[in-house]
């Protein structure tokens, strides 16, 4: 047989340019035959070994890779010296005369050597590392693990051997996610409407109408944030997938982002619904209110600045220049240099309003001003390296927008 990655997708070319997207073989897609494919794997490095496996059959690989469509989305085939989904317009070179039995590779010449079996490989790459630690103990060991458990569901841990899933390139996972936030959307917007024509007295609804005002008032309340959650989910995921698609995977839905943001979700919720048994009538009118227009306030910012920023734009802090890499200073950036971020300081505290969470509002606002503390300065230091004549000027004629940040020369 022939040799591929450990998902069956590449086999091997000597130039090296494309990685398997699950399993990061660093080798180029081609077609050859099974004994060429065999001699190449067996002049790859050591380092590289480990990451291949035998198919049983060369016509496996020729009814992935040579029959059909391709996976990169191009009607042009994938040839030797050619780049993966691209259109070639010279004709396919002649294959060698195949044997006459569909699972026998042809054998080797007497003048050519024969490849030499490369080492038994795992069927799969060791998963990431988990949330959950079995060393924890107590009462603190059991919460951590618990939230844990939650982080590794959000970061798709346990779907090895589909590649849909198990990459955050791949497509499985994020129609996966997108499906339950646009569920989570969909069913809450619902019921929120519902919630709001009986509060106005259009549609009278028997089971609403037996709640007390404070009961009502925190069901409004939950609802309204379900939706402004999800909504800011699903806005990141596409106000990147239209502005900076080149860097668009499932992560880009920033569910899984960290275990810090998971866990301070939580006890947002945990807070909330103490407060919906215990005392549902605690609430301040003016805290919804509040919360409303901060959450808009701040959504509109990140997204105009995701959106502004285009393909410059990264979740993650780039510490190298790329190519495509801008000083952008017009539009929202004009006014605020780091306009995502104040965006997301208000949106989240705002989401804490909403819900009318005293104590983690307080708890937000503090995290989140103790977070931009430390990635600011040293977001601007990078900025300063990759633009060191146009970003102090810029600098010096912008806002951050959060109170109290201790930044230099501000």
């Amino acid at each position: 047989g022939g040799w591929a990655c450990l998902h069956g997708r590449y086999w091997w070319s000597p130039a090296t340019e494309r990685p398997c997207g699950a399993c990061g073989v660093d080798r180029r897609p081609t077609r050859g035959t099974a004994a060429a494919a065999a001699a190449a794997a067996a002049s790859l490095p050591p380092s590289d070994r480990p990451y291949v496996k035998r198919l049983g059959s060369s016509n496996s690989l020729r009814g992935m890779l040579g029959g059909g469509s391709s996976n990169h989305g191009s009607s042009g085939s994938l040839v030797p010296g050619s780049r993966a989904g691209s259109r070639h317009s010279s004709p396919m070179p002649s294959r060698p005369s195949r044997p006459s039995s569909p699972t026998m590779p042809s054998s080797p010449s007497p003048s050519q050597p024969r490849p030499q079996p490369l080492p038994s490989a795992p069927e799969s790459l060791p998963p990431p590392p988990s949330s959950v630690d079995p060393e924890r103990r107590g009462a603190k060991g059991a919460v951590l693990n618990g939230l844990g458990r939650v982080q590794d569901a959000l970061d798709f841990r346990g779907w090895d051997g589909r590649p849909q899933f198990e990459g955050k390139e791949g497509l499985g996972r994020v129609a996966a996610i997108a499906t339950i936030l646009g569920l989570i959307l969909g069913s809450h917007l619902t019921l929120l409407l519902l919630v709001n024509l009986h509060t106005f007295g259009f549609v009278p609804i028997d089971l609403l109408s037996n709640l007390n005002p404070g009961t009502l008032d925190m069901i409004h309340r939950w609802l309204a944030y379900a939706v402004v959650l999800s909504s800011f989910h699903l806005s990141e995921f596409f106000v990147t997938a239209l502005y900076n698609p080149t860097v668009t995977t499932a992560d880009s839905f920033v569910v899984n982002q960290s275990l810090a943001y998971t866990a301070a979700a939580v006890m947002s919720w945990i807070e909330f619904w103490v407060r919906f048994v215990a005392c549902p009538g605690f609430n301040l009118a003016w805290t919804r209110w509040v919360g409303a227009m901060l959450v808009t306030m701040g959504q509109v910012v990140r997204t105009a600045a995701m959106a502004t920023c285009g393909e410059s734009f990264n979740h993650v802090i780039q510490r190298r220049r790329k190519d495509n890499h801008v000083l952008v200073t017009y539009g929202v950036y004009r006014y605020l240099r780091h306009p995502s971020y104040f965006g997301f300081f208000y949106w989240s505290v705002g989401t804490q309003l909403l819900l009318g969470n005293p104590l983690c509002t307080v708890a937000y606002a503090c995290a989140s001003w103790t977070f931009f503390q430390r990635r600011i300065p040293y977001e601007e230091a990078t900025l300063g390296r990759h633009f060191p004549e146009e970003y102090p000027e810029y600098r010096a004629g912008s806002y951050v927008g959060i109170p109290f940040l201790r930044l230099d020369e501000d």
